[in-house]
Order: structure tokens, then C-alpha cells, then sequence
């Protein structure tokens, strides 16, 4: 039976069904802006970071939260989804004479960095922020969530227990022992 010989009901039926299953199928695949905020848990000032090409803030030491660019991120998470991060920070220790240096046309001494990280499940229906915690030795972990870092059920607590809910400060006295292995947070 071809559509031409459909009454005009089922015709509409048809083109109901046909419009309802490629709105389903767009949405698997709906693209939505994600706010972005960093969090700075080194002990130098970042100027600036990106995430994807987006400029996202520049969080100095003992801060960061504060969402200023967005990126887009799928509605329903795939597993293997990747964001690039790259930051610039200042070379010296915070709050350190070092830091008096000035490069020769009179600017704060900087250097680069970069890390391609892969995003941890999240709920597409609940993800409020996207949010990139800048750890010691130019490491640097993702998490898209609609709780703070601060909150008790974040997913860092799989890896970093509470280390990363004590908020925003210079981690490098403490760093190294979760740098090369996950921290089994049920212990």
C-alpha cells in the first residue's frame, strides 16, 4: 500500500509518527551551552583558561566558581566525550617575592599548559555547571553537575575523598599521593 492510497487520517497519522520519532531522535542528540567555572587548587594564579577555545575566567589561588563562558556539551552523555583545557599561570608561588619578576615588556612572567581530559558520566536532564578543578603539577579533572564541589555527594569523592570539598586552596604539600592513583574514597 503506498502513501497516495492512505485517507487523509491516515495520512496525518503517518506524518505524526514520522515528525515524533525525528523529534526523538533529535534530542539524543541535542546540544545544550553548559556554563563553565574553575576552581584553582594550586599555589599559582591562573590569567587565564579555556576550555575547548572558550575563554572560562582566570581563577587566582583560592579561587574560582564564577562562570564566565559556556560550552556545548551533548544532552545525553556517550562515554569517550573530551574537553581540552588549557590555562596560562603565573610561573612564580603566589604572594612570593618571585613574583616582584617582570618579563621585559613589564608583564607578570607566565607559562602555558594544556590537558585533553575526558568527561565523567552526567545527567543531561540535571547539569547545571561544568567545572574544572586545576590541581598541582598541570593536572587538572572535569565534572558536569548541577551540585558544588563542596557538597558531600560530589563525585570527586571517588577519587579525591574530601579533599576537593574543603574548597579552593594550594594542594601541592598533599598533592602527590593521589597524582598516579586513584584514592579509594570507601576507605
Amino acid at each position: 500500500m503506498h502513501y497516495q492510497n492512505k485517507t487523509p487520517g491516515q495520512k496525518m497519522r503517518i506524518l505524526f509518527l514520522l515528525s515524533f520519532i525525528a523529534i526523538l531522535t533529535g534530542c539524543k542528540d541535542e546540544m545544550l551551552a553548559v556554563p563553565v567555572g574553575a576552581y584553582n587548587y594550586t599555589n599559582h594564579d591562573m590569567s587565564m583558561v579555556w576550555v575547548n577555545g572558550q575563554w572560562v575566567g582566570g581563577p587566582s589561588v583560592n579561587g574560582g566558581g564564577a562562570s564566565a563562558g559556556s560550552i556545548n556539551l551533548p544532552r545525553k552523555y556517550t562515554p569517550g566525550i573530551t574537553v581540552k583545557i588549557q590555562w596560562e599561570r603565573s610561573v612564580c608561588i603566589h604572594d612570593t617575592p618571585e613574583c616582584e619578576k617582570r618579563d621585559a615588556s613589564g608583564g607578570f612572567i607566565l607559562t602555558t599548559g594544556s590537558k585533553t581530559v575526558t568527561i565523567p558520566p552526567y545527567d543531561g536532564e540535571k547539569m547545571a555547571e561544568v567545572q574544572v578543578v586545576l590541581l598541582p603539577n598541570d593536572d587538572a579533572r572535569i565534572y558536569v553537575e548541577n551540585m558544588s564541589l563542596f557538597h558531600k555527594e560530589h563525585p570527586s569523592h571517588k577519587e579525591f575523598g574530601t579533599l576537593i570539598e574543603d574548597g579552593p586552596r594550594p594542594l601541592e604539600g598533599i598533592w602527590p599521593q593521589y597524582s598516579n592513583k586513584p584514592k579509594d574514597a570507601s576507605k
